[in-house]
């Protein structure tokens, strides 16, 4: 079994490839009415964004790590979860990839479950466990065979009050682009791709992008020869 002691805060940054959050909302579906509010002007602004959002910010650029289960101070907190709310985690990962366009993205994507422990002795420090899902604990809850995903409920999240619950640090993973295939824009479930830029999601709006794909020689004939293949890499659409 793989263990580590791991020093926090992490030296990790949150930059344009790496984001820590403390929630396992991967889409919209997921976010209640609770995690939105109401802006002075009228409109809504969500508390809460979309893990999606990053996913998608990440296969559009240059991969990246999402470590849900730490917080913005840096400090590894953990989800509290159950075996059962790890299970609905994958379902709806895979949920969410199907969902995407131009196509399924799971195969670029890896999550890494880790048990959080914290050390009574060490404030400083925190003992992650690589966690085994086939191995059976007698304290588990049966396992649920189905789950409803891709909404705000599921039977498995009763168990937060009622099982054995831990902390866990989950990892997502999404690798870079392959360099030698045709540049492709992924779209998350609500029809929009996000690029990453320094710490955060930008949308790109695809409409804009095709736009000056038709005047790009016009628009940028004062570009250098490595900034305008840079672009046009950008703006390949398969």
């Amino acid at each position: 079994m793989y263990e580590a002691i791991v020093n926090i805060p992490l030296q990790i940054h949150e930059d344009v490839h790496n984001e820590f959050r403390m929630h396992v909302k991967l889409q919209i579906s997921e976010l209640g009415k609770f995690q939105s509010k109401q802006d002075k002007d009228g409109s809504i602004r969500r508390t809460v964004q979309p893990i999606s959002k990053t996913i998608c910010a990440f296969l559009n650029t240059d991969g990246g790590r999402l470590f849900l289960g730490v917080d913005d101070n840096k400090m590894i907190k953990g989800i509290t979860m159950s075996k059962n709310m790890i299970y609905h985690f994958f379902g709806s990962l895979r949920h969410m990839c199907e969902k995407f366009k131009p196509f399924n993205p799971i195969s670029r994507i890896r999550v890494s479950i880790l048990e959080v422990v914290t050390l009574a002795d060490a404030a400083s420090k925190v003992k992650l466990k690589k966690v085994d899902l086939e191995k059976e604990d007698s304290t588990d809850f049966p396992k649920i065979a189905t789950h409803c995903v891709g909404g705000t409920f599921c039977d498995c999240f009763y168990e937060t009050n009622q099982a054995p619950t831990k902390q866990y640090l989950i990892i997502v993973q999404v690798a870079a682009p392959d360099p030698e295939k045709p540049t492709v824009m992924f779209q998350n479930e609500e029809g929009l791709a996000y690029r990453r830029r320094l710490a955060s999601n930008k949308c790109v709006y695809l409409d804009d992008l095709r736009r000056i794909v038709n005047e790009r020689n016009r628009v940028f004939v004062d570009l250098h020869d490595e900034v305008r293949h840079e672009i046009d890499r950008l703006l390949k659409f398969h």
